[in-house]
């Protein structure tokens, strides 16, 4: 008797750290998909509310993390991005019903003004060619910001 209830509490101990476990899986699944969504260019890429919450949505679908539309809050104000999102982990499930359940949460919160904001496209290759192109000086010699003796030899290969 005294070795099956042992047993018992060694299994009930496996199942309680079986299941801290999965939970902070869940909250590190559901933590990554909302820092990918919450980049600079993804927000600016999305625009609305409704557009990151469906991504949200999406993401942890995919990841394994069932989400329902009920446990995400999307807030947009004064350009700054707020994500809310409230789940639980079910632990003991009896009739398809969860009795015991862990509680977790997540909130992040994104400005898309200033500083946090990247221009794709030409802007950021405009930038980039602007710093690295060739510079004249005055006195007629070339400057630039890479070695040129380091790239490129001084003869060329193909001349006989």
């Amino acid at each position: 008797m005294r070795l099956f209830f042992w047993g018992l509490v060694a299994v009930g101990a496996a199942y309680c750290a079986y299941a801290v476990m999965m939970s902070a899986w869940q909250y590190l699944q559901v933590s990554g998909v909302v820092d990918d969504v919450m980049q600079p260019r993804a927000i600016a890429d999305l625009g609305s509310a409704r557009a990151v919450k469906a991504k949200i949505l999406r993401e942890t679908a995919e990841s394994g993390v069932p989400l329902q539309d009920r446990d995400v809050s999307v807030t947009i104000e004064n350009r700054v991005y707020t994500v809310n999102i409230i789940w639980s982990f079910p632990v003991i499930i009896y009739k398809g019903e969860p009795v015991l359940s862990i509680p977790l949460s997540l909130k992040r919160s994104k400005q898309t003004a200033g500083a946090f904001y990247l221009p794709a496209g030409r802007a950021f290759a405009s930038a980039i060619i602007r710093s690295t192109r060739a510079r004249s000086s005055p006195a007629g010699t070339t400057f630039t910001n890479r070695s040129h003796e380091r790239i490129a030899p001084a003869a060329s290969f193909f001349a006989s």
